[in-house]
């Protein structure tokens, strides 16, 4: 990895106590860090510190230090990526002087890498993710704003507390409620009937709302092998059942609905509960809690009386790293089982408002 101080000057009305504010900005690839190639195809040629150049009121407003972490397209960020980089920022957190990080990503897996930081990361100090949904050579790229946009929520005294967050679009999002919907547009995340944390208007930073506090782990050596199993009409417990071998340490099942599945995949989730793996059922609906309403065969209610666990309404993606991370440190089942119940969170949820 390559590190890069960057200094630049500090206006007045972002000194502190006389302190100039520093920030980490670390690269790790994305459209926001591609351009396009002879055959007009996005691909990697961006540093963070060419990011930082091309933006000059970035250096005008903090002190900056930058480092390369990755230049990669977010379809290749696995957890073991995240991994490494959640000893990152928690390492760059030792410094006491530092104001904030802000890391560059793709959009693609943007929201399991912001969970996986979210669930990972304990300092207060604001974690801001942020990306483009067009790459450096369009003419109306949305990388330079939203970076600058990342930087005035890091600037912000009031970022602290609020958990990993992502900058997209003049919008700030919670980590653990935010999902992208779609492919390509510049609105492409949203929290869904949560509402975004915030927005950024006229370059202030506008906060709506306190996120839940996200239940904190450890880094664990090694993660748990999770998979996800996608319901569909039709489907047989053979799915599942091939699905599994002996690396596998959980499996998160998306549902339909409220949490419900054909009755003949019931054997085998009662079969994998059985022998002490995690099956936990969430929905392929966008938004809406998961329950066990539905009491026929392969409803809620019986998947739950065979063992299945129920959660929330956190996506299937974010549960898979939760649990890959719970099991990887040796929780055990009824942990897990009670921090699922509750979506992930520390506490039932509030929606607090902003202070």
């Amino acid at each position: 990895m390559i590190n890069i101080i960057i200094w630049g000057k500090i206006p007045l009305g972002v000194m502190k106590r006389g302190k100039k504010m520093k920030i980490k900005l670390i690269a790790t690839g994305g459209t926001i860090a591609m351009r396009k190639d002879p055959l007009g195809k996005a691909v990697p040629a961006v540093t963070g510190h060419d990011l930082l150049e091309s933006i000059p009121q970035l250096k005008e407003e903090a002190f900056w230090e930058v480092e390369e972490f990755s230049n990669l397209a977010s379809c290749n960020f696995s957890p073991e990526r995240m991994l490494d980089l959640a000893k990152v920022v928690n390492g760059a957190f030792s410094d006491p002087g530092l104001q904030g990080i802000i890391i560059t990503h793709g959009t693609d897996t943007l929201e399991e890498t912001a969970y996986f930081l979210d669930l990972t990361v304990k300092d207060t100090r604001p974690v801001i993710l942020t990306a483009s949904q067009r790459d450096a050579s369009e003419r109306d790229s949305d990388g330079p704003r939203n970076l600058y946009n990342a930087m005035r929520i890091a600037l912000d005294p009031q970022a602290k507390e609020r958990g990993v967050l992502i900058a997209l679009n003049e919008e700030i999002h919670a980590a653990r409620d935010v999902r992208k919907l779609h492919t390509s547009h510049v609105d492409a995340f949203s929290s869904g009937e949560l509402g975004s944390l915030g927005s950024i208007d006229n370059d202030e930073v506008i906060w709506h709302r306190k996120p839940e506090p996200t239940v904190k782990f450890a880094l664990p050596t090694q993660l748990a092998k999770v998979i996800i199993c996608k319901a569909y009409t039709g489907m047989e417990a053979r799915t599942l059942e091939a699905m599994v071998d002996s690396q596998v340490r959980g499996i998160v099942i998306e549902a339909f609905g409220r949490g419900n599945l054909p009755p003949e995949v019931v054997p085998a989730v009662s079969h994998l509960t059985a022998q002490g793996m995690p099956v936990v059922i969430t929905s392929r609906c966008l938004f809406g809690r998961t329950s066990p309403q539905y009491g026929y065969p392969g409803g809620g209610a019986d998947l739950q009386q065979k063992g299945a666990i129920f959660a929330g309404d956190l996506s299937t993606e974010k549960v898979r790293l939760l649990l890959s991370i719970a099991l990887g440190l040796g929780k055990p089942l009824q942990e897990i089982k009670d921090i699922l119940s509750r979506g992930g969170v520390k506490q039932t949820r509030l929606n607090s408002p902003a202070i």
